[in-house]
């Protein structure tokens, strides 16, 4: 006879992987071994847990573990909150998060508020059995470690791009309006010659003095593709909740275009910076802390050309100024 089961658990099983794990092969694979090795160990591990019964599996594939905002882990806590699960499960505390402080209020506030058990399975933590302080001290020590393997990380995969960035490669995951990547390099930026004539016509119009909303107004006026429209006529799959259904040439972008740095040739790197480690929200780097790689790719306009159009286009606002540590691709 089996054991006597004196209360049964609903469960959401948790497993995530992030992209700087090292063993995410591409964005168009759509599950990684290591998130069926993770769902693998947690079924061994219930085989004989007559107790609990797995209702449901969240999966987070390409998130930071510094970071609670998960779409697929947000959609477990609302059955959480709503009741439909009281149990979750997770192959490790790594896996849960890496953010010591945060994963510390969910195992000792939020789970025992809401009824929640918690089970790390590799740690062989099951919080209906680990009531004391012994146990939370465990906790509190392993996520203090995964959060600084976190940035010890996040700084070794910041280095390498820097790296590659002073090589002269493009690094980007979106490329800029007026150019394609190589089909043969896919790190290196070449000409999108629709787009670019485009580009430089909004130079030209600069340096002889229309202003932003004049251009606009041109541009819209010949029913030349928005940026928008011309990625996804070229292919690229963009898009915007910002999006209107009708699309027009904006000031804003005008203005981007006009000061990026990109047009000449260039690649600037360092611009922004995270907050903190897994945080979405970017903090603007002064000027002299950006990493200007020079002759990376084709420039679409002249240096003279650029420097009269920023004159002209942004008489009221602080000029361009040509400085930052300034590199050559070796």
């Amino acid at each position: 006879m089996g054991k006597t089961v004196d209360r049964i658990y609903h469960a959401a099983i948790y497993v995530r992987l992030s992209k700087e794990d090292g063993d995410v092969s591409g964005t168009a694979k759509a599950e990684s071994n290591s998130i069926s090795d993770q769902k693998n160990l947690i079924k061994d591990f219930l085989e004989d847990k007559e107790d609990i019964i797995v209702v449901s599996e969240r999966v987070n594939d390409g998130y930071s573990g510094s970071n609670f905002q998960r779409q697929a882990f947000g959609r477990m806590m609302e059955d959480a909150k709503k009741g439909r699960i009281n149990c979750i499960i997770v192959k490790d505390f790594s896996r849960f998060g890496r953010d010591h402080l945060e994963t510390g209020n969910y195992l000792e506030r939020i789970f025992p508020l809401l009824g929640i058990r918690f089970i790390s399975v590799n740690d062989q933590f099951d919080s209906e059995d680990c009531m004391g302080m012994t146990g939370g001290m465990s906790v509190a020590l392993k996520n203090i470690i995964n959060a600084m393997y976190s940035k010890d990380l996040s700084k070794k995969v910041r280095s390498a791009t820097a790296t590659r960035v002073v090589r002269g490669e493009y690094v980007g995951a979106l490329v800029p309006y007026g150019y394609i990547k190589n089909p043969e390099n896919v790190h290196q930026l070449i000409p999108d010659e629709e787009a670019a004539k485009v580009v430089r016509l909004i130079f030209t119009m600069a340096a002889e003095g229309k202003k932003k909303p004049e251009i606009a107004r041109y541009l819209n006026g010949q029913g030349i593709p928005t940026c928008m429209e011309h990625f996804q006529a070229i292919g690229l799959k963009r898009k915007s909740h910002r999006e209107k259904e009708k699309k027009m040439w904006t000031v804003t972008t005008i203005g981007d275009i006009i000061k990026n740095e990109v047009f000449l040739g260039r690649t600037v790197w360092n611009k922004t910076r995270q907050e903190a480690v897994g945080s979405k929200r970017q903090i603007k780097n002064d000027r002299s802390e950006w990493l200007i790689i020079e002759g990376t790719h084709e420039p679409l306009v002249s240096q003279e050309l650029f420097d009269m159009a920023n004159e002209k286009a942004f008489t009221h606002e602080k000029k361009y100024v040509p400085t930052g540590r300034k590199a050559h691709p070796s």
